[in-house]
């Protein structure tokens, strides 16, 4: 009986360090969504989807059915490709409608995430083709202009599961309103609106909106900052866990957003290094800034140092041209090796400008196992056709190292498009684009460097000019050489000297020039006996080197 009371014993006291080590990993506290709406558009009731997470339906009576226009009642109909591979909630019903409807939100006042679920597919009554339609939210901002779910799902290589994430900021005793507008109708074509599911979700007020305690973001390319007040509206382009797998809305931090892997934006090689078991410091950041595996891999260059300082570690990402983006850079050092600042210092280039000239991972956080981030705002113009989309290139250099780690590394990426001055988020329907190559790679600036670079680009020019000369120098004496010549006149005299020797009936030549000998006139003593008829000695006009000068007389 005493064996079994200490074998009893030893196993409580097991069970109790490993719930005490369990809660410890589960004790970081996530956030807590004030608001929490999901809504299943064009069905009754509620449906619990995957996740165990309660979605309301829209139809009549539920609280959130839409506000319609006068005698133009909007339709409810399941998709007609029911397709096992994509969630049914929210994706396989829809309300639809050709006048618009709008859905109203009482919520709290603050941020809040807006996302927008649409599967492009055809319904009863409703060809999926023909569905244009704009979205504005409070009658201010517009979300969506003419989108068209089909052209959007065949742009991103056909799947029909598309989703649309806004950060929207609510005022005092403010509802939130979302008005979707069907296109005018052509003479053709009735053209309609539609939505699959909306969600609602509060956000920490300064999660991505600027803090008046905290400095705004740098203006990448100008020497100013860049605030983000909650007058403006945000638009999610890319969430991206580098050198990791996709994070479901599940596994984020509480506020239900969706991480993508980076590898179909990365154009360089780079090397994966993960720390899966990583306890990690949140003595910086907020613990809900992003999951912990986002800041437990990562991408770095590798350790091929000669490699390293001839490239860049490079992703491309496609956006609107025409606005500002906010670019947030996630980093934690999670190498072991490296301890201290200046041992992984790199540079940083955003849109081919740079964007952080000295980048430290541990001087930011102040250690190992920190997460840290960095945001940026830049300006993409634009350039040319505004139906196709620009790159965004995000470019890591390695910086001066201290003890020859010639690396970079990179965590984690966010990019928003910033409404513009009307409020305006909405961009053309994209064309098919496809991403270019990277960038040259980038060093950096110097006085030097631009001096340098100057001379190449005059001693270019100098060159294409002497070569364009010399090309015409060519022309003219082949151009020269095919002409029929008649007479010494067409050559300078001073240029050939013949004469004859009477003695041999042979021509005699001197040549004083390095012209070719095609090029110079050859005269036979008969012809210059002929010319000055017979040496008369009353034509001598004068005496030289060569004897007397007689004038040509035809």
């Amino acid at each position: 009986m005493g064996n079994i009371s200490i074998l009893k014993s030893i196993l409580l006291l097991f069970l109790l360090f490993l719930l005490h080590h369990i809660s410890i990993v589960n004790s970081t506290p996530r956030y807590i969504a004030v608001d929490n709406i999901v809504l299943n558009c064009g069905s009754a009731g509620n449906s619990t989807d995957i996740d165990k997470r309660m979605w309301i339906g829209d139809m009549e009576p539920s609280k959130f059915a839409p506000i319609e226009e006068h005698n133009q009642k909007s339709n409810t109909s399941e998709a007609q490709s029911q397709d096992s591979s994509v969630e049914t909630i929210p994706y396989m019903t829809a309300r639809l409608s050709y006048s618009q409807f709008t859905y109203v939100f009482p919520v709290t006042s603050g941020p809040k995430f807006v996302r927008l679920y649409f599967y492009a597919d055809s319904y009863s009554g409703f060809d999926g083709s023909l569905a244009f339609f704009t979205v504005k939210a409070n009658s201010k901002f517009t979300l969506l202009r003419n989108f068209s779910a089909s052209i959007l799902a065949n742009y991103l290589g056909g799947s029909k599961r598309l989703s649309k994430e806004f950060c929207i900021n609510v005022e005092e005793d403010q509802n939130l309103n979302l008005t979707f507008i069907p296109t005018p109708s052509t003479a053709s074509s009735r053209l309609f609106a539609f939505v699959n599911g909306i969600e609602i979700v509060s956000m920490p007020k300064y999660l991505y909106y600027s803090s008046p305690e905290n400095p705004s973001p740098p203006y990448v390319g100008q020497n100013v900052q860049f605030s983000i007040d909650n007058n403006r509206a945000l638009e999610m382009i890319l969430r991206l866990n580098m050198g990791g797998s996709s994070i479901s809305s599940k596994g984020d931090t509480g506020m239900f957003r969706e991480w993508s892997p980076d590898i179909p934006y990365l154009l360089s090689g780079g090397v994966i290094p993960r720390q899966p078991d990583l306890t990690l410091k949140y003595s910086v950041i907020p613990n809900y800034t992003a999951p912990d595996d986002v800041y437990r891999s990562a991408i770095t260059m590798g350790p091929n140092i000669t490699w390293n300082l001839l490239s860049n570690l490079t992703w491309g990402l496609p956006v609107d041209p025409g606005f500002y983006y906010l670019v947030r850079l996630h980093f934690c050092e999670i190498e072991p090796s490296i301890t201290m600042a200046g041992e992984r210092p790199f540079i940083i280039y955003i849109d081919n400008k740079t964007a952080e000239a000295t980048a430290d991972v541990i001087m930011w956080s102040g250690g190992r196992d920190t997460p840290v981030f960095q945001d940026y705002v830049v300006l993409i113009q634009k350039m040319g056709d505004e139906d196709h989309k620009s790159i965004l290139f995000i470019a890591l250099h390695p910086g001066k190292a201290t003890n020859a780690i010639y690396d970079a590394i990179l965590n984690g990426v966010e990019v928003f498009k910033l409404s513009d001055n009307n409020n305006n988020l909405a961009g053309p329907n994209p064309a098919n684009t496809l991403l270019p190559s990277p960038p040259p790679t980038q060093q950096p600036a110097s006085t030097s460097n631009s001096r340098k670079t100057r001379f190449i680009a005059i001693g270019i020019g100098v060159g294409l000019f002497l070569a364009l000369i010399t090309l015409v120098c060519c022309l003219v004496v082949w151009k020269l050489r095919t002409s029929k010549l008649r007479y010494c006149s067409y050559y300078p005299v001073s240029k050939c000297w013949f004469w004859s020797d009477q003695n041999k009936g042979k021509l005699t030549r001197t040549k004083t020039s390095s012209l070719p000998e095609e090029l110079c006139c050859q005269l036979s003593h008969q012809e210059i006996k002929t010319a000055t008829h017979n040496f008369d000695e009353g034509l001598v006009i004068g005496v030289g080197g060569f004897g007397k000068l007689r004038p040509h007389h035809e």
